[in-house]
């Protein structure tokens, strides 16, 4: 909240009308993380917008740092127009099509920058799977990981911070999940160092994760005048 930003009231014909619009489905594990207790799951999913929008930036970075990281090493090492040289499997075959095309139907030019900005997170990620291991990792990618590294690992961790990716960007929830927030926040920056120390540096001391993480939850509020009442009325 930033100063001079209104307070919102809880009540309960207020959490009656957001708990309608973002419906009972979407709030029903922030309920269960809460106990039941409506007011407290609203604030837990506000924690985890605020979370989330804080990861973003983090996961921005990684995100191009691979997809640059990648472009520049198949380039380096099989032209330019890699994508036309390597044998890629259908699928990305499809995604380079599908990108040509939504380039093509923005009336711009067809380009490798926008080529490699087009293509998805889920693009580069297939890069390092299994079909890939001799191609693309032993001549090419592994080049541009720490040695000690290798690619089961590699696509392991891309493949859960792609799923990090997702849930954030679906504005689903991150938290209450065995692997924290601050592991998972871990794992990204240090997967960014994996292909970029510099960028790792510059994305780890300019967000506000840190920050955000430190924000406590709110602890539960104190019964309402109306539940004391109830209450001294029952003693």
């Amino acid at each position: 909240m930033t100063n001079g930003q209104p307070k919102f009231t809880y009540d309960e014909a207020s959490l009656d009308r957001i708990i309608k619009y973002l419906s009972i489905e979407r709030l029903a594990a922030y309920l269960v993380l809460t106990r039941k207790d409506r007011e407290r799951a609203i604030r837990l999913y506000e924690r985890n917008t605020e979370l989330s929008e804080a990861l973003y930036g983090v996961v921005q970075g990684l995100e191009v740092t691979l997809r640059n990281a990648v472009h520049n090493i198949l380039a380096a090492d099989h032209g330019q127009n890699w994508q036309d040289a390597v044998a890629l499997e259908a699928s990305e075959k499809s995604a380079v099509d599908e990108a040509k095309r939504s380039i093509e139907n923005r009336r711009e030019t067809i380009t490798q920058s926008r080529i490699v900005a087009e293509l998805t997170f889920g693009f580069w990620v297939r890069l390092f799977s299994a079909s890939y291991d001799k191609t693309l990792w032993g001549r090419s990618l592994r080049k541009i990981t720490p040695l000690r590294i290798d690619r089961r690992a590699v696509y392991g961790r891309l493949k859960d911070m792609k799923t990090l990716r997702n849930r954030i960007a679906h504005h689903n929830r991150i938290i209450g999940h065995p692997k924290t927030v601050a592991t998972q926040y871990h794992d990204l920056i240090e997967t960014i160092g994996w292909f970029s120390g510099d960028t790792r540096d510059w994305v780890e001391q300019t967000n506000c994760v840190g920050e955000r993480l430190e924000k406590k939850f709110p602890p539960k509020p104190p019964l309402r005048d109306s539940t004391v009442r109830e209450k001294q009325a029952s003693d």
